[in-house]
């Protein structure tokens, strides 16, 4: 393949420019470093179109698939969390949310409250609002968990004793979750 000297060259007409001239021999040279450059960026950038390929631009895939890097050395794992994101192919069902729990590390359950009905329902049985049929609780077996405690001069009047959450958990059930729902979490 040519060089984008030896193109340059090729294009001029060889009896109407004398082609060994100082001034235009420089000018040609410096077209021809610009475009090299260009070439090999092209080259980058067509990689970037490809996580494992992607180099310095895998930080645009994490921007647009919203994944918080891990430490900046571990550029495989990186590329692995990329390519997760894009096959996730989601759901809506309670073993995908486990089974995203699970790849997190968490052991979870999940319950869906129902409003108490005529007929399907007896008398001593929990009432709750129909509306509770949009709430899910997610009771998280975890020991990761932060705990919160009630402290004197802190806290207010008919303030919980003590709350627990875990960031990591909860972050990823409020982004996945259906926009229609409420997510509860309960911490064993």
């Amino acid at each position: 393949m040519s060089t984008y000297a030896q193109l340059i060259r090729d294009y001029f007409p060889p009896v109407s420019y004398d082609l060994a001239a100082g001034g235009q021999a420089a000018e040609r040279a410096a077209e021809a470093a610009v475009l090299d450059a260009v070439n090999g960026q092209a080259g980058r950038v067509t990689g970037a179109f490809y996580p494992p390929t992607a180099a310095a631009y895998i930080t645009r895939w994490e921007t647009v698939l919203d994944i918080e890097p891990p430490e900046p050395g571990n550029y495989a794992r990186r590329v692995a969390d990329v390519l997760a994101r894009l096959n996730a192919v989601g759901g809506l069902s309670i073993p995908y949310f486990i089974g995203l729990a699970a790849a997190a590390g968490y052991s979870i359950t999940i319950a869906e409250p129902q409003p108490f009905r005529a007929g399907v329902n007896r008398a001593g049985d929990r009432l709750a609002a129909e509306d509770i049929m949009w709430v899910w609780r997610v009771d998280v077996a975890a020991a990761s968990q932060t705990v919160w405690y009630f402290r004197a001069g802190a806290g207010g009047a008919g303030g919980r004793l003590s709350s627990y959450s875990d960031a990591v958990i909860e972050a990823l059930f409020k982004r996945l979750k259906p926009a229609h729902t409420a997510v509860r979490f309960t911490y064993r």
